[in-house]
């Protein structure tokens, strides 16, 4: 029987306090990237036959199956260390089989808490800060393109590489408390073809997510807004951008965050998102199977609430 999936899209940033790793730079183990890695143990236990988790490690970006979900976020590895945070993940609910949840929500859990990891004639294994054994994964060939020959303006760009899109954000820097926080994004193709960019998860939708990162004094503070049921991407829910075209939105983060306490609040537009790009219509996602983690990098800004 066919799985019935309710379909909830939500970004979901997790601010993980996990150990930093130091020495090294992020995602320098070249071996964690040659492979795509297959969930082969949990806790001891085998995963459900057919959903295996996965993970695929690219830069400074991990991505992968969660079973259900798809999940993606950022990685840092150093001297046998490994530090998982800043993870999104799709909120599809799949019916079948019987346990997949469960087994997606103590996958998830486990991926966050990892501390440390070992390789060892291909298979991974991660532990926690205590020194458990939580995680171990199988090696599976991925093909990679290779970044020499690669277009930055590619449709579709996949996790870790440029999108050939980029976003600025503009907000008054001062504010008295209770008020609007009103910021204008804009969305900029840099690349040399016009393009299709799914509005999702950016404000060209509106303030639908989790879609920034607002600290008030270097503390990350939880979304609070509105979160929206997505079906599969239509053609309206895309916006066309000429080479070197832009497109602005304004929204008004005091719909989804606290600003009401004074304090210096830093804000950022999230990347990567989960989204799709594409050169023509034609090519467009229609499924969200198709949706990918897209390179969106952002400046950030300061806006200062008096007292």
């Amino acid at each position: 029987m066919k799985n019935r999936r309710h379909f909830t899209l939500v970004a979901v940033a997790l601010a993980l306090l996990l150990l930093v790793a130091c020495g090294s730079g992020p995602g320098e183990d070249s071996a964690l990237q040659s492979t795509r890695w297959v969930l082969a143990s949990l806790s001891g236990e085998p995963p459900l036959a057919g959903r295996a988790p996965s993970a695929e490690f690219a830069a400074d970006q991990i991505s992968g199956s969660a079973g259900c979900n798809t999940y993606f976020g950022t990685y840092e590895v150093s001297d046998g260390e490994i530090t998982i945070g800043d993870l999104a993940v799709t909120e599809m609910w799949c019916m079948e089989p019987e346990g997949l949840m469960d087994q997606e929500a103590a996958f998830l859990q486990a991926l966050n808490t990892a501390a440390s990891y070992r390789l060892d004639a291909g298979q991974l294994e991660l532990y926690d800060n205590a020194g458990s054994l939580i995680l171990v994964f199988g090696s599976e060939a991925a093909e990679r393109p290779d970044p020499a020959h690669t277009s930055p303006d590619t449709a579709g760009a996949t996790l870790g590489q440029g999108s050939a899109l980029i976003a600025t954000i503009e907000a008054q820097e001062s504010l008295p408390p209770g008020s609007a926080v009103k910021v204008r994004f804009t969305l900029t193709n840099t690349s040399s073809d016009g393009l299709f960019v799914l509005r999702w998860f950016t404000p060209l939708e509106g303030l639908a997510g989790d879609i920034f990162r607002v600290q008030r004094d270097g503390v990350d503070l939880p979304y609070q807004g509105k979160l929206v049921k997505r079906g599969v991407p239509l053609p309206e829910d895309y916006v066309w951008l000429d080479a070197g075209g832009s497109v602005s939105a304004e929204i008004d983060l005091a719909e989804g965050y606290d600003f009401s306490p004074a304090g210096h609040y830093n804000l950022q537009f999230r990347s990567p998102r989960l989204s799709y790009i594409a050169k023509t219509s034609e090519d467009q996602a229609d499924s969200l199977d198709d949706l990918e983690a897209i390179q969106i990098p952002s400046d950030a800004v300061t806006v200062t609430v008096s007292g």
